[in-house]
């Protein structure tokens, strides 16, 4: 036991990855320690500043500091990635387990079109549908996403508890007279716990990306308020001028994402979900 949990090959992944991503959060939440400027400040005398001492990563066309709107900006970011995963996180894992407890009822049938339909139905259209008709904002942006993300963590608890329901222990909490949610808390939820948290690392970059890209498409957060996607909308007519001005933004996406896959993959090799279910 004490070997498996010690395992330095399975802990790789996951170490690097916590690393890089501490690293990225004493930068982006020490951002009015790191840098005191105003990230939403203009000065038209620095625009377009090449990187220097006062301003590591440059300026952007309004003389704003990049560095700074960056770090800000990555608040706005991973704050709305984990708001908006955890509420489809948990529609998604009520939804999956009771559409797996009452397997071929009507109930699962319905919830089971739903998710369907959802899956069916493209991520940007609707963002684009709802920007449409109650404008752009973040907020709007992160119902978006809450109301569509949910589908595919309920089809995976939805499988898990198929799957727990053929074992023993299950049959022996159904004859001992145990209620519907004793059996989804006690029952289901322990042992969908584990595959659908490593499932939620991995879209929880897939969804930053997602965002940025809705954001530098003018669907997410507005000027002036800093964000990674709108950020590189911002400065993409001056990319050949001053390449420098998207550096900040990209290489942050990067990393963070590549941080949450690296967790990913060290959980999925401890937790090892396929290995409970042979």
């Amino acid at each position: 036991m004490l070997k498996k949990i010690i395992n330095f090959k399975k802990s790789t992944s996951f170490i690097a990855g916590i690393i890089l991503l501490c690293i990225l959060f004493i930068l982006i939440f020490g951002a009015s320690i790191i840098s005191p400027l105003d990230p939403v400040e203009q000065n038209a005398a620095e625009r377009l500043q090449k990187p220097s001492l006062e301003h590591p990563l440059g300026t952007d066309r309004f003389g704003r500091d990049i560095l700074t709107r960056t770090l800000y900006g990555g608040q706005n970011t991973l704050i709305s990635s984990v708001v908006a995963l955890s509420v489809a996180l948990l529609i998604g894992l009520f939804v999956g387990l009771v559409a797996g407890l009452f397997h071929g009822t009507l109930l699962d049938a319905v919830l089971m079109r739903i998710i369907d339909v959802l899956l069916a139905f493209p991520f940007m259209v609707l963002a684009m549908i709802v920007a449409g008709l109650f404008g752009t904002s973040l907020f709007h942006l992160l119902i978006v996403v809450a109301a569509v993300w949910w589908v595919s963590f309920a089809r995976l608890a939805r499988s898990i508890a198929l799957q727990v329901k053929s074992e023993t222990s299950f049959a022996a909490a159904q004859i001992l007279g145990a209620s519907h949610l004793t059996l989804i808390l006690k029952e289901l939820l322990p042992k969908a716990a584990g595959p659908v948290l490593v499932f939620a690392t991995f879209e929880l970059g897939t969804l930053i990306l997602s965002i940025s890209a809705l954001s530098f498409l003018g669907l997410g957060s507005q000027p002036p308020s800093p964000e990674w996607g709108s950020m590189l909308a911002d400065g993409r007519d001056h990319f050949m001028q001053t390449p420098h001005i998207l550096l900040g933004p990209s290489l942050f996406v990067i990393l963070t994402v590549l941080a949450f896959n690296l967790i990913g993959e060290g959980l999925r090799d401890r937790l090892d979900p396929y290995e409970k279910f042979e």
